[in-house]
């Protein structure tokens, strides 16, 4: 119903505000025609249809995603006050399921990905060759740490565990983030080895942080052609700590290609909070086969920013790391999973094989896709009550009576732990969600 409107191919293109807006009215003041009799129609709109006052609209569902749509104002500068005032009211598909601002009716947290994905399908191995041809990298932007012989057949095609790098991090360090500068300061130039494997061969690792010009920081800009000493006695790699290049809007697509590249080619993906608990970052990591660590405040992560916990066993496949652990010794903290992840090939490709699985649940390109099925099914457990439920089985059951809820397909009982914040939960203010 809405979407008709709002995903019509002028309102994408259109850069006129006004002319946004008074779409997005039409949207949130659209109407149907409704057969009376067979012989006539009257004109209803949609706040007044039967199916909106049953729940007030808790049970029709907007998707944004943006991160700016947690800022109060910014809905209605983007689309206008009176699409911004009908969005209050119903369930949104957010990255961020905190409503203390009481900025929407309830939410689900769903996974969205970056603007990456534009650039391949997923399940399609991302290679150095195919950001060549279509001239979004250079061969000096990212092939100075790899043996260019091989660079248009890596082993990496064939062998997931032969990737070029370790960890990864790409992303803002500045504006009170502290776990992500330890990161950058204890874990950049750190080339660890198991004990018990002397002959592991040790990956390099990518650190690039995006610094506001006044940051006073020591680390080059890269891709540096020269390599560095650092007081280990190690050569560091191009992209082990350095300084993010600025680019301007028309190179978007570049940085977003580069990103891409790095996160394709590395084995693990440190997750950070940055302006809250979690970010795309996450979703990415599934597009690229890359295996997620979350270093945060884990319970405020899994209540507010991880999505479809119901259907998804993320505990099973997600290294976890407490961000007050981390804060004591971020090489300590990673040393288990590093182990682990040079040891234990056979849990690694356990992990890898559940992240494929469920990986139809989160991306929305995937073939086959089911995650906008399970966005409609985290809105009936999170946002749904039970009487709403037992009203929706009377009305939709043949006999006219209500059974058990949790038997109702639609209201099965979990498969897996569910900490996802409720209706109610959501109007505590999340105390972690913080810029960070």
């Amino acid at each position: 119903m809405l979407h008709t409107v709002l995903l019509y191919r002028k309102l994408c293109r259109e850069k006129n505000s006004k002319t946004i807006h008074a779409l997005a009215e039409q949207a949130a003041k659209e109407v149907r025609h409704v057969s009376v009799h067979g012989t006539s129609c009257s004109v209803i709109q949609v706040t007044e249809t039967p199916q909106w006052e049953r729940n007030g609209g808790l049970d029709h569902i907007l998707v944004a995603s943006d991160w700016r749509f947690r800022y109060p104002g910014h809905m209605e500068m983007v689309l206008g006050r009176e699409f911004a005032t009908f969005a209050r009211r119903i369930t949104q598909g957010r990255h961020l399921a905190d409503n203390h601002r009481g900025l929407f009716g309830c939410a689900v947290t769903i996974p969205h990905t970056s603007s990456l994905t534009a650039l391949q399908k997923a399940y399609q191995p991302f290679e150095k060759e195919s950001l060549l041809e279509r001239g979004l990298i250079k061969p000096t932007d990212v092939f100075e740490d790899d043996r260019l012989g091989s660079a248009f057949n890596p082993p990496s095609r064939h062998d997931w565990f032969e990737r070029d790098y370790a960890m990864f991090f790409q992303g803002k360090v500045y504006h009170g983030r502290p776990y992500r500068l330890l990161a950058f300061e204890s874990l950049a130039n750190w080339r660890y080895r198991p004990e018990s494997c002397p002959d592991c061969v040790t990956g390099k690792s990518v650190f690039v942080g995006l610094f506001r010009r006044n940051f006073k920081t020591q680390f080059p800009f890269c891709p540096r052609r020269g390599r560095i000493i650092d007081p280990n006695g190690f050569k560091m790699g191009n992209f082990e700590q350095c300084q993010g290049v600025s680019y301007k809007r028309s190179h978007q697509l570049f940085s977003a290609s580069i990103f891409l590249h790095r996160l394709a080619n590395s084995k693990l993906n440190l997750c950070f909070p940055g302006r809250d608990v979690t970010s795309s970052r996450v979703a990415d990591a599934f597009w690229a086969r890359t295996l997620n660590v979350l270093i945060n405040e884990l319970d405020g992560v899994f209540k507010y920013g991880i999505p479809f916990q119901c259907e998804i066993p993320w505990r099973n496949f997600t290294y976890a790391i407490e961000g007050s652990v981390f804060e004591q010794d971020p090489r300590k903290a990673l040393q288990p999973v590093l182990d682990e992840l040079y040891e234990d090939h056979r849990t690694v490709t356990e992990k890898l094989r559940l992240m494929d699985y469920y990986s139809k649940k989160i991306l929305w390109n995937a073939p086959n896709s089911e995650t906008a099925r399970s966005v409609l099914r985290a809105m009936t457990r999170q946002c749904l009550t039970d009487k709403t439920k037992l009203d929706y089985i009377k009305r939709t059951s043949k006999d006219g009576t209500a059974a058990n809820v949790r038997d109702h397909p639609l209201f099965f009982q979990c498969a897996f732990v569910d900490t996802s914040a409720k209706l109610e939960e959501q109007q505590k203010p999340c105390l972690t969600c913080r810029c960070m």
